[in-house]
């Protein structure tokens, strides 16, 4: 075998070789060229021919890459170690002697891959058809992972000469580097931020879309290779405060990047948008600027700006004290304050203890508003408490003192706001003694009133008790009629008037409270047909019927029985007096799911308007209708019934339509209520 290689070496290519073996690979080029340094014609020993040999497997077996070395009859002559490894798994082994039809054969039941099979049948039928051609930029993707590139070239005696290279790593790194390239790209498409990066000449080299959509880049003003000028005079008309010109605007960009390596700047658009632009320096030359749309966070901010003017605006020109104390100092105090402290201007009072103003026996319960503001969270609110700034010589402020935990700058403190409330305490007094001399002037009228109707009853007594002798002609006859009907009048009248006394002196009684309730058991039904029985003469004079529906369920009340009394011929007296001849005037009582008891007196009469009920209860006011111009009154009898109700701890209500008829109706509470036994 030595010697056909040696032979196929030296059949007129000696000095050729090398030249034809240093294309594929510069790792056999020392093997060869031994070879070619012989003279042609000489004739070799068989050791100097083995050690040449050796010397090129040797050179063969160094290389980085696989190697195999075919002779005309495509019979391997040589081939590397490297090239087995490559084609490890394959199932044939690549060894001199071994067939190059073979061995495709091998590949191609090895290989998995449809696109690489098409092409290895393509070369066995170049094989057989014996019309093979050197491949060359071959790229094979083995079934072992491995990735190949072949390179074939003819010998001088149509042999072929094949190298492979594994460029697996290459590739691997390739997809890795183009992965990252593609992260990179979507990571620049994505970015919240418009960008845009110029090379040394300034001229545009990237963007992305952000930069596009903030800056309202026009369509076709941005392309590689554009140059800054350009491209600013472009997006000139995007917009504001830019300058008078396109050229002007460019020129100024231009001139602020030349002479700041950083820079920063807000950018505003005629879209309503705040850019800002920043550029930073690339070290090749280039710079790369980048766009922050910072339109809500411009005007968040120029709001607080106008807020805290307008906040400190207030607290200057407000009227009462403001002042902010760190660990019971103060730290601020407006002009207010300065003339409520009597001192002369802010300064006097900055570092001042806050507690020195105020009452020692009103420390304890300001240790809130004058301590530190660490234990607060900001926002929380001090209860409001009542003290004295203390003057010295001069009359002390009465004030109230409000508090509230905030930040000021980056310190906790408390803000005081103190309000002079002298004059409110001075209104408080006034209104005090002027409460107290009328509840004074009220007493005596209670009094009043109480005195003149026992004054007013002793006459009237007499007057009544004698114009009845003489109406009724006790103590014989009189001349004349008209006496007797004179005497009538004057003990209809009588009577009338010590009504009206009796009831201004109960409901003085009641308003002054010196109305004291006798109570007892008493029952509601019994009662309620006495009241009927009494005011029968009124009802056969008004020609009115009294329909009596109680409820059936037996109860007695605990009650004052006069009262009660009272109450109820008060509301059958004015039912009667307001229902026309004819009408009907019902009386009713049920329990309520509260347990208590309701007593209705509803009648067909007039009615009263909604605004008029009011009016009704209240004393001494008469509701102005038709019909009780008929008849005289004070209008004390529904006021006074109220009264006697609350007095039960009792309600009365009114519910009325005009032209159809009124109901009242007295509820008496469920603790009033003693159910019969059944």
């Amino acid at each position: 075998m030595i010697g056909c290689l040696f032979a196929f070496l030296l059949q007129g290519v000696e000095g050729k070789i090398a030249t034809h073996l240093v294309t594929f690979s510069g790792g056999i080029l020392l093997a060869i060229t031994v070879l070619s340094f012989i003279p042609k014609n000489q004739k070799k020993p068989d050791q100097v021919i083995e050690t040449q040999h050796s010397q090129l497997m040797d050179a063969v077996e160094a290389l980085d890459e696989g190697f195999l070395l075919f002779d005309k009859d495509r019979k391997i002559v040589v081939a590397n170690t490297k090239v087995n490894e490559m084609f490890s798994g394959m199932g044939m082994a690549i060894e001199a002697g071994a067939d190059r039809l073979k061995l495709t054969e091998a590949a191609r039941e090895w290989f998995n891959d449809a696109n690489q099979i098409g092409k290895l049948d393509e070369h066995l039928l170049a094989l057989k058809e014996s019309r093979e051609k050197p491949r060359s930029n071959i790229q094979w993707d083995l079934p072992n992972g491995k990735k190949i590139h072949v390179t074939e070239r003819f010998t001088l005696d149509r042999g072929i000469i094949a190298t492979f290279r594994d460029v697996t790593d290459e590739h691997r790194s390739q997809a890795e580097i183009k992965e990252k390239s593609d992260l990179l790209s979507k990571v620049f498409e994505s970015m919240p931020i418009g960008i845009c990066v110029y090379d040394k000449q300034k001229r545009i080299v990237d963007w992305n879309q952000n930069y596009v959509d903030l800056m309202d880049i026009k369509d076709g003003s941005i392309f590689h290779g554009i140059h800054m000028q350009q491209h600013l005079e472009a997006n000139y008309d995007s917009y504001l405060d830019v300058g008078n010109s396109p050229q002007e605007f460019a020129t100024t960009v231009i001139k602020r990047h030349q002479e700041n390596v950083q820079s920063r700047l807000d950018r505003k658009t005629h879209s309503g948008k705040i850019i800002e632009v920043q550029r930073s320096s690339l070290g090749d030359g280039g710079f790369i600027s980048t766009f922050t749309d910072v339109t809500l966070t411009r005007t968040a901010q120029s709001l607080l700006e106008e807020s805290e003017i307008r906040h400190r605006e207030m607290v200057e020109l407000s009227p009462d004290a403001i002042l902010s104390q760190k660990d019971g100092l103060i730290i601020y105090a407006n002009e207010a304050a300065v003339k409520l402290f009597r001192a002369r201007d802010m300064h006097q009072l900055i570092g001042k203890p806050v507690r020195k103003f105020f009452p020692f026996k009103d420390h304890e319960s300001l240790k809130d508003h004058f301590g530190s503001a660490d234990s607060f969270a900001a926002g929380h609110r001090i209860s409001p408490v009542s003290s004295q700034v203390l003057l010295g010589f001069e009359n002390d402020v009465d004030v109230e003192i409000e508090a509230t935990a905030m930040l000021y700058g980056e310190r906790p403190v408390i803000q005081l706001i103190i309000r002079d409330i002298s004059a409110m305490k001075k209104a408080e007094e006034i209104l005090l003694k002027a409460k107290e001399e009328a509840e004074y002037v009220s007493q005596l009228k209670g009094t009043f009133l109480a005195n003149m109707s026992h004054e007013l009853r002793t006459p009237l007594n007499a007057v009544i008790g004698f114009s009845e002798i003489i109406k009724n002609e006790i103590f014989g006859k009189i001349g004349s009629e008209k006496y007797v009907e004179y005497a009538s009048d004057i003990h209809s009248s009588g009577i009338h008037l010590l009504d009206l006394i009796n009831d201004i002196l109960d409901l003085s009684k009641v308003e002054s409270g010196r109305q004291k309730l006798i109570e007892g058991e008493v029952n509601p039904s019994i009662l309620l047909d006495e009241c009927v029985r009494l005011t029968t003469p009124q009802q056969e004079k008004a020609r009115v019927e009294v329909i009596s529906k109680l409820s059936d369920a037996g109860c007695t009340v605990y009650a004052d029985q006069k009262m009660l009394k009272q109450v109820m011929i008060n509301l059958l007296s004015n039912a009667i007096k307001f229902t026309p001849q004819g009408g009907k005037i019902e009386i009713s009582s049920s329990f309520r799911v509260d347990g208590s008891l309701a007593i209705i007196v509803t009648d067909t009469g007039i009615g009263l308007k909604s605004e008029d009920i009011p009016k009704a209860l209240t004393p001494f006011v008469q509701v102005d209708s038709e019909l009780s111009r008929k008849y005289n009154g004070t209008g004390l009898g529904l006021p006074l019934s109220k009264n006697l109700m609350e007095l039960h701890n009792g309600t009365l209500g009114i519910e009325s339509t005009v032209g159809e008829g009124t109901s009242v109706t007295i509820t008496l509470p469920k603790e009033r209520i003693v159910l019969s036994a059944a």
